[in-house]
């Protein structure tokens, strides 16, 4: 069994949270956004107020709301659980059939096969459980043996590393 200390802070939550919006939205939302945005503006600018200029409208309306409450959803999801964390430590405990974490804030215990995909950031992984739910694991408190049990336990139980 592997077991560390992990110490989080919002500059870590904000990474982890920017990592996930980006492979969420990513760069073909973006520029699906702007060939919609410029779409809009030639019909607008041409007099075009039919009913496909609208929908232009409602759809470039609803582009530029989704990323913006995407990231402002989980940011807030992420320090809501940093605050009742209290000390913002959790103690990570990985074992042959599981992965175990308890902090201030309560206690979990996944087994492998939970854990669908892992995201590698530059400071933390993402354990994505659905493709909107995660655990932010801080890198800077795991030791390269428990990094490459991780990988391993979650390949092994069919999960992808990205």
């Amino acid at each position: 069994m592997h077991r560390t200390i992990l110490n989080y802070n919002e500059a870590l939550l904000r990474q982890a949270v920017g990592g996930f919006w980006w492979r969420v939205t990513g760069l073909r939302f973006f520029l699906a956004w702007a060939a919609v945005a410029f779409g809009f503006a030639m019909a607008i600018r041409e007099g075009d107020v039919s009913w496909f200029t609208g929908v232009l409208g409602s759809v470039l309306m609803v582009g530029t709301l989704f990323p913006i409450a995407l990231y402002a959803m989980h940011y807030r999801n992420a320090v809501q659980k940093l605050r009742a964390m209290g000390n913002a430590q959790a103690t990570l405990e990985a074992s042959d059939n599981s992965l175990s974490i308890s902090s201030g804030a309560g206690s979990a215990s996944i087994p492998w096969s939970a854990i669908a995909e892992i995201w590698q950031l530059k400071a933390c992984w993402l354990l994505l459980l659905s493709k909107s739910q995660f655990m932010t694991l801080p890198l800077a408190d795991v030791t390269p043996e428990l990094e490459a049990f991780i990988l391993a336990k979650v390949r092994a139980s069919g999960g992808k590393v990205a």
